[in-house]
């Protein structure tokens, strides 16, 4: 289901003064993703021209219908048809030209070094000024409006009921690729389109890997085991990550997990508005090395989610770029201990920012010991 029209008329507002207060005379948007966001439209193909005034959407046959339907309520947004044997950037500096913009914004991060060169060897935009932009309308992005909050927060619900599902099927003599492949069957019976990733289960020695591939190997009994996995509802993604203890776990693995959940409850207790990506990773990096495993962890506490499944913020030493979290804004929190040729622990939950603090998206905090099977 797309966004009301009401709802675009909004983000093509913003995106609109955004523009204008960037002291662009237009921006050139060329991430199918942001296109998606100011349209509803999910395309592999199509651009768009924001301006002060209006916007342009650039399409071809493929998909000209889709976005005409979309935007056929938006009086101050028209669609342009790329024709057959024309491109997309001879098009573009068509109707840059024709628009007088000079300085075009451009999204940095996703117009390709030949498609900028194109562009630029246009005779329409000698002259003119193409100018990076990093992150422009990801930073609107990262605010959810009340719409997509519905997505995610049913997504999240979605969610940890397959996670219910799932875990008490984490068992002896099960493989990796086996769990892997319930877990995305799991997801499709609870209505997600698709899982947001790859799926990963990580038993025993390969939990000491953040990105391990499920494999062929049996869980034994004792193994600390890693499920994280994802859906995308409506085009929003979720992600939890849950760590299964299968039988009795060495001391070492307890001790594991339950500092990984006392972490994770820190960095949300530190989570709120005003408060900055550091902190919220400090807090869990401090109750780590309360336990000596602060080494142990090696990536940050947790990444945006919405329209991708990483976006904006960071929330790590180094997310501080973008200023403080605030209300709106939906993130993980998975901090986890990996430690070579033994193992690993990690526990994932989506939150978003409130006025007062986070509320958690995927359900009831983990409970350690509800993790054995």
């Amino acid at each position: 289901m797309p966004p009301p029209p009401d709802v675009v008329a909004v983000r093509l507002a913003a995106a609109r003064n955004g523009t204008a207060a960037a002291g662009l005379d237009g921006l050139l948007v060329t991430n199918p993703v942001n296109l998606r966001y100011l349209t509803g439209v999910a395309a592999s193909a199509g651009m768009a021209i924001v301006t002060a005034e209006a916007a342009v959407v650039v399409a071809d046959a493929r998909y000209l219908r889709q976005f005409e339907e979309a935007v056929c309520d938006l009086p101050q947004v028209v669609v342009a048809a790329v024709g057959v044997g024309h491109s997309y950037e001879g098009t573009v500096a068509s109707l840059v030209a024709a628009r007088a913009i000079r300085r075009l914004g451009v999204e940095a991060e996703h117009l390709t070094v030949a498609r900028l060169a194109a562009l630029r060897r246009t005779p329409e935009l000698a002259g003119g000024e193409c100018v990076e932009t990093h992150g422009f309308l990801e930073r609107f992005r990262a605010i959810k409006d009340v719409w997509e909050l519905g997505r995610l927060r049913e997504a999240g619900g979605r969610l940890a009921e397959v996670a219910t599902c799932i875990l008490p099927e984490v068992s002896e003599g099960r493989t990796e690729r086996e769990i892997s492949w319930k877990v995305e069957l799991a997801l499709h019976g609870a209505g997600f389109e698709r899982p947001a990733f790859e799926t990963i289960v990580a038993s025993g020695p390969n939990g000491a890997r953040p990105h391990h591939r499920a494999s062929d190997r049996r869980i034994a009994a004792g193994d600390l085991v890693v499920v994280d996995f994802g859906g995308v509802l409506e085009g929003y993604a979720v992600d939890m990550t849950r760590t299964v203890a299968v039988g009795r776990v060495p001391a070492p693995g307890r001790a594991w997990l339950a500092a990984v959940a006392e972490a994770q409850q820190a960095a949300i207790d530190a989570a709120g508005p005003g408060v900055l990506p550091s902190v919220i990773d400090g807090a869990a990096r401090a109750a780590l090395a309360r336990h000596g495993l602060a080494e142990a962890f090696v990536h940050g506490t947790g990444h945006g989610l919405g329209l991708d499944v990483h976006e904006r913020p960071t929330i790590g030493p180094r997310g501080d770029h973008d200023g403080p979290v605030a209300p709106g804004m939906v993130f993980t929190v998975e901090p986890g201990v990996y430690v070579a040729g033994q193992g690993g622990v990690r526990i994932e939950d989506d939150v978003v920012v409130t006025t007062t603090g986070v509320e958690r998206l995927t359900g009831a905090p983990p409970d350690a010991e509800a993790h054995e099977f």
